[in-house]
């Protein structure tokens, strides 16, 4: 099936979304005359803003169990690089699926039905998920986002603030963290001091933790902030339990946003699929949903 991409636009932002992963791969910013979302260079990352589907980050030795039987796993699952169907287009949105085949069977036995969309209004983008369980069995999974802003002309990621938009009272943010192989360590899990709900990127921020995962819910809505408190992008994910945010510190490209249903799996993890740690559960025949919002400033 060939790639089909779709564009979106008006008067403040142009989009892309191709149809290989649904993936959003473009926004430009016309206020600005730049562009926002990485370009997915092979020689540094080659993705833009991956839908991660079933599974999100790794699963132990790249396995996981269900039903007395084991299952291979790639890292945050396989739908980033199948191929979606074009399921409906409007001026202002657009929305892709993907059905189960008997090669995701082999390595996910759940039937399903995945749906991505996304809307454009004004300078926002709607980023809108649907799963549907189509077997006759409860099926688990994961599911994320892993967009990645790109930083503007002549800045870094050390030009870039965190703004968590959380009061001073509510103190410092609880986040857990994955080890070098790539699987969550208690050891690592820690809280990031804030001032005035804000952290500063500054060299090393990374080291601390190679990626962090906030948790229990607290990040409802995120910024990437410029020197002099000019905000670039806001994230809003009221409702979604876990936000990852990573980048490849050696190279300053990108800072990924990433708001998440799930995580990585414990090290050393070896017990059943349904009791893995941010799991979702779905019944024969329902259907789950989920949102959350890109916002670029003007």
């Amino acid at each position: 099936m060939e790639n089909k991409k779709t564009v979106l636009e008006n008067q403040e932002l142009l989009l892309e979304i191709n149809s290989h992963g649904g993936e959003l791969t473009r926004i430009y910013d016309k206020n600005h005359c730049r562009e926002v979302l990485w370009e997915a260079d092979p020689e540094i990352w080659g993705r833009h803003s991956p839908i991660l589907f079933p599974f999100i980050g790794k699963s132990y030795e790249g396995k996981y169990r269900f039903n007395g039987k084991e299952y291979p796993m790639t890292a945050h699952g396989f739908a980033r690089d199948m191929e979606f169907e074009l399921l409906s287009e409007t001026e202002d949105s657009v929305w892709y699926g993907l059905k189960d085949t008997e090669e995701t069977y082999k390595k996910y036995p759940f039937h399903f039905r995945l749906e991505t969309g996304h809307r454009l209004e004004g300078n926002r983008i709607h980023v809108m998920w649907k799963v549907v369980n189509t077997g006759d069995i409860t099926m688990y999974f994961m599911l994320g986002g892993h967009p990645a802003f790109k930083t503007p002309e002549g800045k870094s990621i050390y030009d870039f603030t965190l703004d968590f938009h959380r009061k001073e009272e509510e103190g410092p943010i609880h986040y857990q963290a994955p080890n070098e192989e790539g699987y969550q360590v208690e050891g690592l899990s820690d809280y990031l001091k804030l001032e005035s709900g804000k952290a500063a990127i500054v060299p090393g921020f990374f080291h601390k933790a190679l990626t962090y995962i906030f948790d229990w819910g607290q990040v409802e809505k995120l910024s990437l902030m410029l020197p002099g408190g000019q905000p670039f992008v806001t994230i809003h994910c009221k409702g979604i339990p876990y936000f990852g945010v990573w980048t490849m510190e050696e190279t300053h490209p990108f800072v990924c946003l990433e708001p998440w249903f799930g995580r990585c799996d414990q090290n050393g993890y070896q017990g059943r699929l349904e009791d893995r740690e941010g799991q979702v559960s779905l019944e024969p025949g329902k259907e789950f949903t989920a949102d959350y919002i890109i916002e670029i400033h003007p």
